[in-house]
Order: C-alpha cells, then sequence, then structure tokens
C-alpha cells in the first residue's frame, strides 16, 4: 500500500479517519459505508503490521501536531492541564509537556543532534507489540464475520511481548510529593468566558 491509501479509500467511501495521543495512549479510529468495512479494515491493519515511516509521513505528522499544539494554546483545559504539571515531581514524567511542537520536535531534536525518523523507528521497534494494543470493531455483520476480518487482517500485527513503557517508573518514582506541591498556589486567568 502507498501513503495516504486508507484516507484516499475512506475519503471514496463516505468516511474519515483521525487519531489522538492521551497521557498513555494512541487512539487511531475511522468510519465509513457499512459495505465498505472489510476493505478498510485491510488498509488499516497494514499501519500496525508493515507501517512505513516514510520521511514525508513524518513531516506531515509534525505539521498535524503543529496545527494541534496551536489549536490547544487557546483551551483552558488544555492550560490547566499544563500549570498542573507543575506540582508533580520533575523525575515522573506527568510532569513533562503535555504534547510537542514542531519546533520542540524537529529543531529541538536537530540542536541535540538527535534523529527525530529514528527516534521514532526505535519508539515504534520498542513498543508497538500486538500485546499492548486493543482493537475495537463495529459493524452490522454477525460477530463471525467480522472475527474472520480481524483475524485475518491483524494477526500479523508483530508480538514482542513488551511491559508498558509506564513498567520503567510505575511505583519507582513518586509522581507528586505533597507536601512540597501544597506551598504553592497557582491562580489561572481563562482565555475564553465561559
Amino acid at each position: 500500500l502507498v501513503g495516504g491509501d486508507l484516507d484516499n479509500f475512506l475519503s471514496l467511501h463516505g468516511g474519515s479517519s483521525n487519531a489522538f495521543t492521551a497521557s498513555e495512549d494512541t487512539c487511531y479510529y475511522f468510519s465509513l459505508s457499512q459495505e465498505q468495512l472489510e476493505p478498510a479494515l485491510d488498509r488499516f491493519s497494514r499501519f500496525f503490521v508493515a507501517p512505513l515511516f516514510t520521511a514525508a509521513a513524518t513531516d506531515r505528522e509534525l505539521n498535524a501536531i503543529e496545527s494541534e499544539h496551536a489549536k490547544n494554546l487557546q483551551q483552558d483545559s488544555w492550560r490547566m492541564d499544563q500549570v498542573s504539571k507543575l506540582r508533580f515531581n520533575p523525575d515522573h514524567p506527568a510532569s513533562k509537556f503535555g504534547t510537542g511542537n514542531k519546533f520542540t520536535l524537529k529543531e529541538g531534536t536537530k540542536a541535540q543532534n538527535i534523529d527525530l525518523r529514528t527516534k521514532l523507528l526505535e519508539f515504534h521497534g520498542k513498543y508497538y507489540s500486538a500485546n499492548q494494543m486493543t482493537l475495537a470493531v463495529c459493524g452490522r455483520d454477525d460477530l463471525d464475520t467480522l472475527e474472520k476480518w480481524v483475524t485475518s487482517k491483524f494477526s500479523d500485527v508483530p508480538n514482542a511481548d513488551v511491559p508498558p513503557p509506564e513498567a520503567a517508573w510505575a511505583g519507582k518514582i513518586p509522581p507528586i510529593d505533597v507536601k512540597e506541591a501544597a506551598k504553592t498556589a497557582y491562580n489561572i486567568v481563562p482565555v475564553i468566558d465561559e
């Protein structure tokens, strides 16, 4: 498959796709007309069985991240979440910046002599394993048919039986020092009146 094949297919059949990354998980999803679910699943599975990771796709994703970051700057809930990170133990992952932007991910890594695409491939190789993934499929076909499609298309997702990333720090690094955090109050001025 070529890059953009899923999106082109979905567009031709009244569908769309998107993704989001939360604090511990990334969710990829799509929808389209029911009649095209099986071929869409086949295309979708390729992201996990044989991802392309082209330099052009990496650059496109950087632009999407930049757009998402710019949108977040004006959302009070996102801003409050970022301020709350100031209370966390700086050695704990919960204290880290919640999203990147094109500057931090491209220019920042370049300034540190880090090749972003290489790091992306390393992360993928280390953590994108079937035992760390969950798949949910909704369709009007019977369960046996849906299960057959899923099994045939997703069984080749590599399973390295790796522990989740949080295994490196969970229970080892305290997320917050309550006494220290209680010493500082933060007043947040909303950007948007509700």
